[in-house]
């Protein structure tokens, strides 16, 4: 067992490793066998006659050689070693007595043993091995020198044979006996440790047929030996660069297994000759399913023209190697990212001979990258978001100024306008129109960038649809075919519904435009829980319990580029002039202001669906506020209104309506000059209307500071935007209300007296 084991096999260094100081139980009782049995063949043969003097000095001769070249190993793989003491082994055989055969294993093994010191047992079982080997080739020669009838009667033709018989034997017994060792021992197969592969059989049987040859020489003329032994040097040293080669082979062998990025062999084809142990854990094959295959069919079919395109001016020889990132199909049909890099390889003639593939798993590399480029998306919509935000918001407030001035005062030219002239009242309409279209533009570009201001209610979804539901047919025409299915027990949500009107018409409109020759469009309510599968579909939908409204289309269908951009602000895919950009973009906001998600399902030619879901609330919160229409009639009162305005034309325009209504109306420019106006103002002032945005002074900070001085105020506020001066992310207090500029003259009317009217209990500065 080591490498010191004689002709054989490192057998000696793999009981080496097998405990130090002992032997598996099994290795240990084949050892004591093994002992036995050559006990039993070497003791008869101890008690025939005496060897001569002549066969003790060739025994003499014989042993020491073998016993030098016992320090001589050459490794010839992990488990097999090559030296001359085999020739030197097999010549004793064919030239001694046996009870000599049996004493040389001894002999030549005591030295190189003591020198190498070498476990008991490890001794025990070469000298047990080559003494068995040798005196069964020893009986093998016999037996093939007697046999005359199957021979002519050549005595050197005999002698041949019997060598070759006894090589043979030799071989097979100590090749047989060392791999039940490494069996037992060590648990390697016959076919791993390679003892009995025919290359290793081979190479020895090289050494044994010169032991022949010299055990033919020693009989004829012994003076003639050297003639033997120069050969013998020379195999040694041939036989060392072929251990050397065989060496380095396994050592290669070794790292092409071990190593950690996936490696293969391909011939000219593409088709890979061998692999090793991380490719095919990679990719889920078997080395024996990837011999065979070629790389281009391991190739993600979107890479695969690339890939052929390369390799092919490999193998032709005019480029040296390449690389490229591509997708790999492993087994199962799973993508991989690889970074390939393939080599080619060429022969003493420059040839192009193979190449060697390297692939490297980079999938978490590549997904890490998809999630920062994901991020970085994210980051740079979110970063446009607020610059369009904080540019509407910068404007909002100016604009809607202007905007209820120009809106009020056209109100009141129509009012004062006689019935004579129709072309300028249409003219002033035009004006009212021009106004309204340029408020729901502000309104949009607020909504989109989730500044503007809700007003949530508790509201059944159904309801807001049924109360848009006859305008909305008006809206689309009757070449569309419209159908609304109402969702059964549907839950409540808390919402702005005017926002959710908003998102309905939007989606509608957008749907109507997507079928411009008819269709059948879909409006739909129903309870959804989303659970861990459908939210991993939809990134940003988290799981719960929501209500969704659905609205279906049968038009032409959104391509894969287009749906990664609808929700964009000013991207559009209509003509000029028929689209702003600003309607998707605005349902997206309003949603995402309200807390929840916005899905949208569709391929070219299949028509969409966009889905919008909010959160569902529980049994038990507050009563649905219901949707209550506003009488025509514009109410009256007579109370004391104090006006905090600091944009003169809309502050005159909101004094004139207010003092039209039948109010007392008190005017500040500022909330400095109306704390003076109400520390002066002994008489209740039972309304405050302030504007929300001032400078010096807010809305807000101007109410709280009043109602120390007058406890009887009620508050209502009015901007186009608030700028979080009031509410918290974008919500408004329930009990807080509000007027957005710019406003008609009813809404205003009605909103005063509503806040006139209520509880005290449910009105908050």
């Amino acid at each position: 067992m080591g490498r010191a084991l004689g002709a054989r096999a490192s057998s000696g260094e793999a009981a080496e490793r097998t405990g130090g100081s002992g032997l598996p139980r099994g290795a240990r009782l084949y050892l004591f066998t093994l002992g036995i049995a050559s006990l039993a063949a070497a003791i008869p043969t101890l008690v025939q006659a005496g060897p001569t003097p002549n066969e003790w000095m060739t025994f003499a001769i014989l042993a020491a050689c073998a016993a030098i070249a016992q320090f001589f190993l050459v490794g010839g793989g992990s488990y097999h070693g090559l030296h001359t003491a085999i020739a030197f082994v097999i010549a004793g055989a064919l030239l001694l007595p046996p009870e000599l055969v049996a004493l040389m294993a001894l002999v030549q093994h005591l030295p190189h043993g003591l020198k190498q010191r070498y476990p008991w047992y490890i001794q025990t079982f070469n000298v047990c091995n080559y003494t068995f080997a040798a005196l069964a080739a020893w009986g093998a020669a016999r037996v093939a020198g007697a046999i005359d009838d199957m021979l002519p009667s050549n005595a050197e033709l005999r002698f041949a044979f019997a060598g070759l018989a006894a090589s043979f034997v030799w071989i097979l017994v100590n090749h047989l006996l060392l791999a039940t060792m490494l069996r037992l021992a060590r648990g390697k197969s016959f076919r791993e440790s390679g003892l009995l592969s025919p290359a290793t059989i081979g190479m020895d049987l090289v050494v044994a047929a010169l032991g022949v040859a010299l055990a033919s020489f020693w009989r004829s003329n012994p003076w003639l030996t050297p003639a033997v032994i120069a050969p013998l040097v020379l195999s040694h040293r041939s036989l060392s660069i072929l251990a050397l080669l065989r060496d380095s082979e396994e050592r290669f062998r070794a790292m092409f297994e071990s190593a950690a990025i996936g490696t293969g062999v391909l011939d000219l084809e593409g088709r890979i000759v061998t692999s090793n142990r991380a490719i095919e854990q990679m990719l889920c094959y078997t080395k024996e399913e990837l011999e065979g295959l070629t790389a281009a069919e391991l190739t993600h079919p979107d890479d695969r023209g690339r890939e052929l395109e390369l390799f092919a001016e490999l193998a032709e020889g005019k480029r040296e190697e390449y690389r490229l990132e591509k997708r790999c199909l492993a087994k199962g049909g799973d993508v991989v990212w690889g970074h390939h890099t393939v080599s080619l390889v060429r022969d003493g003639f420059t040839r192009p001979k193979f190449a060697i593939a390297m692939l490297e798993d980079i999938t978490p590399r590549k997904q890490s990258e998809e999630e920062r480029l994901r991020l970085e998306a994210q980051l740079r919509q979110a970063q446009k978001m607020e610059a369009v935000g904080q540019l509407a918001g910068g404007v909002a407030h100016d604009f809607n100024n202007l905007l209820t001035a120009i809106r009020g005062y056209s109100e009141f030219a129509l009012n004062r306008l006689g019935s004579g002239d129709e072309n300028v009242r249409k003219d002033i309409e035009e004006i009212a129109k021009s106004a309204d279209r340029a408020s729901s533009l502000t309104r949009q570009l607020l909504a989109f960038s989730r500044k503007q201001l809700l007003q949530p209610r508790i509201l059944r979804l159904n309801d807001v649809v049924s109360e848009v539901d006859k305008m909305l047919r008006r809206l689309i025409g009757e070449d569309i075919e419209v159908v609304t299915v109402f969702g059964r027990a549907l839950g409540r949500v808390k919402a702005d519904p005017g926002q959710i009107e908003q998102v309905l018409v939007n989606l509608v409109v957008n749907a109507r435009d997507a079928m411009p020759d008819g269709g059948k469009l879909t409006i739909e309510t129903s309870n959804v829980d989303v659970d861990e599968d459908l939210s991993e579909a939809h990134e940003g939908l988290a799981p719960g319990r929501y209500v969704m409204l659905a609205v279906r289309d049968t038009g032409h269908g959104i391509d894969a580029e287009t749906k990664g951009r609808l929700f964009e602000p000013f991207f559009t895919t209509k003509e000029q002039g028929k689209g702003t950009g600003l309607g998707l973009a605005t349902v997206y906001g309003i949603v995402k202001q309200s807390g929840g998600y916005i899905a949208v399902e569709s391929d070219p030619g299949e028509g969409a669906a966009f889905k919008m879901f909010l959160q569902r609330l529980e049994a038990g919160v507050d009563d649905i506020e219901r949707i209550v229409e506003i009488d025509e009639e514009r109410p009256r009162g007579s109370e004391t209104v104090l006006l905090v305005e600091d944009e003169e034309v809309v502050r005159n325009l909101v004094r004139e309506i207010l003092e039209g209504n039948g109010y007392s109306v008190l005017e500040a420019r500022d909330g400095a000059e109306a704390l003076d106006l109400g520390r002066r103002f002994t008489a209740p002032i039972h309304l405050l209307v302030t504007d929300v945005v001032m400078p010096k002074m807010s809305g807000r900070e101007l109410a709280e500071r009043l109602l120390t001085l007058h406890k009887e105020t009620r508050v209502l506020y009015m901007s186009g935007y608030t700028d979080g001066a009031i509410g918290q992310q974008g919500v408004l207090d329930p009990r807080t209300e509000l007027l957005q500029k710019p406003f008609t003259f009813d809404a205003l009317a009605h909103k005063v007296r509503k806040v006139l009217d209520a509880p005290v209990e449910t009105v908050a500065a």
